[in-house]
């Protein structure tokens, strides 16, 4: 059997890591999510997970891969982390400006539902992961880590005074996930619950999940029982 694994860098297995000396890095995990739930079903994978990958780049992804799917049975599927983020640096700059996620919700519904139904009209059985939780602090913390005190205050007056405004945005896009999975007759493979509130799982940044959350989440796809 093989298993054919889609989305961005929680597919991909991308680490990041915060030394004590204050350098940051990405980095590559030995074993990824799809490794691992491979390695489980002894079976061969192809992972066509790219680094901040939305719904739109992966689809153009799959439809210049298709080739590879061959005698597969499971794709594996996560995407929206990177659909519902914003560019953070323009709105430092520029907060009183409408800025909208880089996917609207409405384009990442009906794309995602597209590729679903490619993939399921060529026989394979799609596996939809709904988000990782994210800590909305680590992030913030994160990504204006290089902002001066003005553009953080911007930020911060743009998310109407609250960090977990960033979370409130995430969880709209893992909404649509459910509901995507929930039309298409897909299984969903439930992160949301299997982490809870991401404690112990997370990497520094506060989404990219770290070695033991990439081994909690290869451990619910195959406990969830939708791949055998």
């Amino acid at each position: 059997m093989k298993l054919v694994a889609l989305g961005d860098s929680i597919i991909k297995g991308v680490l990041f890591t915060q030394e004590e000396s204050g350098r940051t890095h990405y980095s590559l995990a030995d074993h990824n999510i799809a490794d691992r739930v491979a390695a489980a079903l002894n079976s061969e994978v192809v992972n066509l997970g790219k680094m901040g990958c939305t719904i739109e780049v992966g689809e153009r992804i799959l439809q210049r891969h298709l080739d590879q799917l061959g005698d597969a049975k499971y794709i594996l599927m996560c995407y929206g982390g990177n659909d519902s983020d914003y560019e953070w640096k323009a709105i430092a700059e520029n907060p009183e400006t409408n800025h909208k996620p880089k996917t609207p919700l409405g384009v990442f519904e009906k794309t995602y539902a597209r590729i679903i139904n490619t993939i399921q009209t060529m026989g394979y059985t799609p596996l939809i992961l709904s988000l990782p939780p994210m800590n909305a602090q680590r992030y913030f913390d994160f990504f204006t880590s290089t902002f001066n005190e003005i553009q953080k205050k911007n930020v911060l007056r743009w998310l109407n005074g609250s960090i977990e405004t960033i979370w409130a945005g995430h969880e709209l896009y893992n909404d649509a996930v459910k509901r995507i999975a929930n039309a298409t007759n897909c299984q969903l493979i439930d992160l949301t619950n299997a982490l809870g509130d991401g404690n112990g799982y997370l990497c520094s940044d506060g989404i990219h999940p770290n070695t033991a959350g990439q081994s909690k989440i290869a451990s619910s796809i195959l406990k969830q029982g939708f791949v055998s």
